[in-house]
């Protein structure tokens, strides 16, 4: 079976200018989505949580084995040695949950098994007594194992995950979503033996005095090439897993041409998707269309450059010209449709970020404001606006600037009104008394006679 390795060192390095993107629907999406049989699907980029394809997302559904793989995480953790020797007991096995469909490694008492052989028949083939086993030796009951894992998922940003049981059996109060396994799976696989069995499509347990050497085969079939209806050479590990409640799942992650993804589909069933008379796996052909179209259609582009003019705003008490211009704090780089033009991407500054004016002095690479980065009428992902240059003081300007701004300041106006209305006052009263000094002072005589001067 083909499998690509190669990454591309040019991604890795513009994962330190990446930001985190919410890739919402975009112009033709639709031929990805188009005709998917499953309830539940989410796929995100694996090196910056680029958010490609979602549906029903964070709708809380059956875990089925996924929840084994929190358990196998718990381990990972608690357990510092992982090659140190496990001994199988009537006691250690007493915690397995038997039932139709049910996988175990026969593991027998008085065997002995290393942590890591236990974890990873965990992980590979959903062993239950191996869950067994694991839950006893780390927290010594189950109720405090499903404890332990329950922790955890919050302790992770699983906050719609609750487990019940360390099994998967479809059980009330039991739940994750999407979503949430897609935080597991990133977050699981930094740590290298969790990442070497899930990507492992086989688990071989060693020869022991009740058991010859057996190997067990992942069940994921997206990665045998003979199954041409669920195959995909970037799926490079994950796990399929079915229960009445869950329905259809697989979570994988993939890489192919320097990109990587993890995709999620669950509450798929089992249909003649293809009209062959032969049912599928509708999670398995959802994820395998998800996958195919977004390795088709979907690459890392340039979207903001540092010189890009984002926006011209006005800036007051400036020596050399009343502008600025506002460029992208750095080149930005994000998932985009492969036939995205440099004209289909926008940057539009967030009005709630833009301070309500500028004044000198203004240092070239202070940021300004945010905004965000448009395609096809949906944001990508938001970014800060910086001055493209320096902008120097002029005190004269300034002086004018905030002479006009005391001028016409409410306090300074309403002063100006009570001085005209006591100039008003005073000029009524000069006139009165003008008129009063103007006016003889007749005084009367006895007998109407005027005295003789």
């Amino acid at each position: 079976m083909k499998q690509s390795v190669a990454v591309l060192l040019a991604v890795l390095l513009l994962l330190g200018t990446l930001p985190f993107a919410a890739f919402a629907n975009f112009n033709g999406q639709e031929d990805a989505t188009k005709g998917l049989a499953s309830d539940i699907y989410y796929m995100i980029s694996l090196d910056d949580e680029t958010e490609l394809f979602s549906k029903n997302e964070t709708k809380q559904t059956a875990p089925a084995a996924f929840i084994k793989l929190l358990g196998a995480m718990v381990a990972i953790e608690k357990w510092e040695d992982l090659d140190e020797k496990v001994d199988i007991t009537t006691e250690s096995l007493s915690l397995v949950q038997y039932g139709y469909g049910v996988r175990t490694v026969n593991l027998r008492d008085d065997e002995s098994y290393t942590r890591r052989q236990l974890i990873d028949a965990l992980i590979v083939y959903s062993a239950n007594d191996a869950a067994s086993v694991i839950a006893y030796y780390v927290a010594g009951t189950a109720e405090a194992f499903v404890q332990a894992m329950n922790d955890l998922a919050l302790k992770i940003g699983m906050n719609d995950t609750h487990a019940v049981n360390i099994t998967g059996f479809d059980a009330d109060g039991q739940y994750t979503t999407a979503k949430d396994v897609a935080t597991l799976i990133r977050y699981a696989t930094k740590q290298p033996i969790f990442a070497q069995a899930f990507s492992a499509m086989s688990v071989t347990m060693p020869e022991t005095y009740h058991n010859n050497e057996r190997t067990y085969s992942a069940d994921n079939k997206m990665r045998v090439a003979a199954v041409s209806d669920y195959y995909h050479g970037s799926v490079n590990a994950g796990k399929m897993t079915s229960t009445t409640n869950a329905g259809e799942c697989v979570a994988v992650t993939t890489q192919q041409d320097g990109y990587a993804y993890i995709c999620v589909v669950m509450k798929g069933k089992m249909a003649d998707v293809d009209r062959d008379g032969v049912n599928e796996n509708t999670a398995l052909t959802d994820a395998k269309k998800l996958i195919a179209w977004s390795y088709n259609n979907i690459r890392y582009r340039v979207i903001a450059t540092e010189n890009q003019t984002a926006q011209i705003v006005n800036v007051t008490a400036a020596r050399d010209g009343d502008t600025l211009r506002l460029v992208p704090e750095k080149e930005t780089s994000a998932l985009v449709p492969a036939k995205a033009s440099t004209g289909s991407v926008l940057i539009e500054p967030i009005a709630d970020t833009m301070p309500a004016k500028l004044t000198a002095p203004i240092k070239k690479g202070t940021v300004i404001c945010q905004a965000k980065i448009i395609y096809a009428d949906q944001e990508i992902t938001t970014i800060n606006l910086v001055a493209a240059n320096d902008v120097r003081l002029s005190l004269f300007r300034l002086f004018m600037t905030n002479l006009r701004r005391v001028l016409s300041s409410t306090p300074f106006i309403l002063l100006e009104l009570a001085l005209l209305v006591v100039l008003a006052l005073y000029l009524v009263l000069m006139i009165v008394r003008y008129k009063k000094a103007k006016k003889p002072n007749l005084r009367r005589v006895e007998g109407g006679k005027s005295p003789r001067g």
